[in-house]
C-alpha cells in the first residue's frame, strides 16, 4: 500500500482523502507563514537568516508578514480562499450552522470554553454540481493566530501545548470537545440535515491543529451522537497519536521535532530528544532535507524539540509543497507506510552546492530503498549503495549514484546523470521505449529515464582525469562528435514478439505482448516488460529483470548462476524479503507481487538462493 493509503480505501480514493487533508489544513493557517516561507526559500537559513527573519516578520510584495498594516503585504488570505476553493471546498459560515459561539471576521471559529478560547477551527462544505451539499471538512489550525492578535493566540495555544504533555490526564485526548463541543454538536445536525453522515466528513489540521483530529477521533464514538465515527481523520505533524492506530492517519516528516513528540499522549524520555519510534498510525521515515538537516554546523547542536533551529521542518508550507512533489512523484504507487522518501526542500542559497540524500540524522537506521523526490528548481540528486528510486521533477538536476539497483527519473528539464567512472565501466543499453539500463562493474542496474545526458569520468595525462559529457541519443552516447553505440540489444514491441540473443552477452527487451525471450551463450539481461512472457536464459550468468505490473512470466530454465531483480513491483519495497512472495505448486515455484507473478518452471526441487533474488 502506498505512503498515504487509508484504511479500507483504495489508491484513488486514498489519493484524493490525502490531496483533501492536506488544502484544508493549510487553509486554516490563512497564509500566515508565508512571509518565512517566501524568506526562507530567497535567503536560507545560514548567514541568511536575518534576512529571513525580517521577510518572517513585514512580508513583502511577494508574501505576507505577521505584522499586521503593513501596505505592500499581498492578501494571503485572499489567496488562500482561492486555493481551498480551487481544491473543491467552501467555508461554512456560524449563520449557517445556527451556531451561536465566537467567529472572526474571516468566518475562524474560537474556542467555547475558558483555558480554550484561542483554539481555532474551519468548517468547510464540499457541493455536487447541482448545488447539493456532498462532504464536509472539519480544519483544525495550529499553534499560531490571526495577524491581529498573533501573539495572544500562540501564547493561548503554547500553553495548550505545554498541558497536552503535562497534564492533567487525558488533556489531549478531551482536547477537541472540550474547545469545540457546541460547534461539532451543530456540525453533526447540519450534516444529518443535509442527509450526510459520519462516512462523509474528513477532518485534518497540523501541529496543534494535528492533535485536535486525533482527539476527536478518540471521542468519536463517545460524544455527538457517535457522529464522528465514521469520519475519516488525517493529521499532519501531530504530537499526538489516537488510541486507534487505524482511525487516523498521522503523518509527518522524520526530523520535525513535534511530530510523534508524545508517545500516544504521554511525555517520556524521549520526548526532549530524538522521538523516532516506530507509531502504527504513522509515517516513520520521510526526511525534510531543508537547510537545517543538511548543515554539519547546524547538526551540531542536539535534535530537540527545545532547539528552535530544528523547528524548520515544521513549517506548514513544506509539508504542503514537500509531501504534494511525493504524492504526485512517478514512483509513489511502490512507496509503503514506513518508506524511507527524503524530500527537496533546499533553499534558493544553498541548493546549488547541497547534494540531496540519506543522511539518515537523528533517527533510527534507514532500512530497504529510498526514494528522493527533487523540487521544481536544479536539484543535485544523490542515491547511496543500496537501491534507490530518485526523480528530479522540474528543473536541470543533475543525478549521482553509488551502486545498487535504481530507478532514475529526470523528470522535465535537461537532465544529467554522473556515472563516476570511466564509460567503459559500464554496459549501457537502450530499450525500444527510450529508456536507458546502466550495469555496472558489480552488476547494480539503473534504469534511466528522461535524463538527456551521462558524465563520465576518464583518464586524462594533463588532470589525471576529467569530466566528459555525453548526449544521449537514440543511437548511442555522443561526445566531441564521436559516438559511443550502446551495447547489443534487440526490443520487440508491443505485438507478441520472439526475441532470440546472440553468443556474446546481450539485452532483450520485449516491451508489450506476450513475448518470447531466449538467451544466448553469453551473460545475458532479459526484461519482458507487460504481457506474460516467457523466458529461457540459455548459458551464461544470466539477468531477468521485472519492473511495474509486469503481468504472468514464465522462466524456463533458471539455474543456481543465474538472477532474478524486482524493481518497481506491487508490495515490493513494502516486503524486500523474496521469501515472503514466494510459494510452490507442484515442481514449480513461484515469486508473486499483486497480480503479478514470475514462474520457475521445474525447479522446486533445487531451491533459492539469497544472493539470487534482488527486490529494490
Amino acid at each position: 500500500m502506498p505512503l498515504f493509503d487509508y484504511r479500507q480505501l483504495d489508491g484513488a480514493a486514498s489519493y484524493a482523502l490525502y490531496k483533501d487533508a492536506m488544502a484544508l489544513a493549510i487553509y486554516a493557517y490563512h497564509g500566515i507563514d508565508d512571509g518565512f516561507s517566501a524568506g526562507y526559500q530567497k535567503h536560507g537559513f545560514g548567514l541568511g537568516l536575518p534576512a529571513t527573519l525580517v521577510k518572517a516578520l513585514i512580508g513583502g510584495t511577494d508574501s505576507q508578514g505577521v505584522i499586521p498594516g503593513i501596505p505592500w503585504n499581498p492578501d494571503s488570505e485572499a489567496k488562500a480562499l482561492a486555493q481551498v476553493k480551487a481544491a473543491g471546498w467552501t467555508p461554512i459560515s456560524a449563520a449557517q450552522l445556527g451556531y451561536q459561539g465566537k467567529t472572526d471576521a474571516r468566518g475562524t471559529f474560537h474556542g467555547e470554553a475558558p483555558g480554550y478560547t484561542s483554539a481555532q477551527v474551519e468548517v468547510l462544505g464540499r457541493y455536487a454540481g447541482d448545488g447539493q451539499l456532498i462532504g464536509l471538512g472539519i480544519a483544525f489550525r495550529g499553534t499560531s493566530g490571526p495577524r491581529e492578535n498573533l501573539i495572544g493566540d500562540t501564547l493561548g495555544d503554547a500553553i495548550n501545548d505545554l498541558l497536552a504533555a503535562l497534564g492533567p490526564a487525558d488533556y489531549s485526548r478531551n482536547y477537541a470537545g472540550n474547545a469545540f463541543d457546541r460547534l461539532l454538536g451543530d456540525v453533526a445536525t447540519f450534516a444529518r440535515a443535509h442527509g450526510l453522515s459520519g462516512a462523509d466528513i474528513t477532518v485534518s489540521g497540523h501541529s496543534l491543529g494535528g492533535l485536535a483530529v486525533n482527539s476527536l477521533a478518540d471521542l468519536s464514538a463517545s460524544r455527538w451522537g457517535g457522529f464522528y465515527q465514521d469520519a475519516r481523520y488525517v493529521a499532519f505533524a501531530s504530537p499526538t497519536q489516537a488510541a486507534d492506530p487505524d482511525k487516523v492517519l498521522n503523518i509527518g516528516y522524520e526530523n520535525d521535532p513535534v511530530f510523534r513528540v508524545l508517545d500516544g499522549t504521554a511525555l517520556t524520555w524521549a520526548t526532549l530528544g530524538v522521538h523516532d519510534a516506530a507509531k502504527p498510525s504513522t509515517t516513520d521515515n520521510i526526511v525534510n532535507f531543508n537547510d537545517h538537516y543538511a548543515s554539519d554546523a547546524w547538526n551540531l547542536l542536539p535534535f530537540s524539540i527545545g532547539n528552535i533551529a530544528t523547528w524548520l521542518s515544521h513549517l506548514p508550507a513544506a509539508y504542503a509543497d514537500g509531501l504534494g512533489r511525493v504524492v504526485d512523484s512517478p514512483f509513489y504507487s511502490w512507496t509503503s507506510r514506513d518508506s524511507t522518501v527524503v524530500v527537496s526542500n533546499l533553499s534558493d542559497a544553498t541548493r546549488g552546492s547541497t547534494w540531496v540524500q540519506d543522511l539518515n540524522r537523528n533517527a533510527e537506521p534507514h532500512i530497504g530503498s529510498t526514494f528522493i523526490v527533487g523540487s521544481a528548481q536544479d536539484d543535485l540528486i544523490r542515491g547511496g549503495r543500496g537501491n534507490d528510486y530518485l526523480y528530479g521533477g522540474a528543473g536541470n538536476d543533475t543525478f549521482r549514484d553509488d551502486g545498487g539497483f535504481n530507478l532514475i527519473d529526470g523528470g522535465a528539464g535537461h537532465d544529467t546523470l554522473h556515472l563516476g567512472d570511466a564509460l567503459a565501466r559500464f554496459s549501457i543499453a537502450r530499450d525500444g521505449e527510450g529508456t536507458l539500463y546502466v550495469r555496472d562493474a558489480e552488476g547494480g542496474i539503473s534504469q534511466v529515464r528522461n535524463v538527456e545526458s551521462l558524465v563520465s569520468k576518464e583518464s586524462s595525462l594533463v588532470f589525471f582525469s576529467k569530466d566528459v559529457s555525453h548526449a544521449v541519443t537514440v543511437n548511442g552516447l555522443l561526445s566531441s562528435g564521436k559516438l559511443d553505440p550502446y551495447a547489443l540489444s534487440v526490443s520487440g514491441g508491443q505485438g507478441n514478439d520472439q526475441l532470440v540473443a546472440g553468443n556474446q552477452g546481450q539485452w532483450l527487451f520485449g516491451l508489450g505482448g506476450d513475448d518470447r525471450l531466449v538467451g544466448g551463450a553469453g551473460d545475458d539481461v532479459l526484461v519482458g516488460g507487460a504481457g506474460n512472457d516467457v523466458l529461457s536464459g540459455g548459458g551464461g550468468r544470466d539477468t531477468f529483470l521485472f519492473s511495474g505490473h509486469f503481468g504472468q512470466d514464465r522462466v524456463l530454465d533458471f539455474t543456481g548462476q543465474d538472477r532474478l531483480v524486482f524493481m518497481g513491483v506491487e508490495g515490493g519495497t513494502a516486503a524486500p524479503d523474496w521469501r515472503d512472495h514466494l510459494s510452490r505448486v507442484g515442481d514449480d515455484l513461484v515469486l508473486s507481487f499483486g497480480r503479478d507473478s514470475v514462474t520457475l518452471v521445474g525447479i522446486a526441487g533445487q531451491g533459492l538462493g539469497d544472493g539470487q533474488i534482488v527486490i529494490a
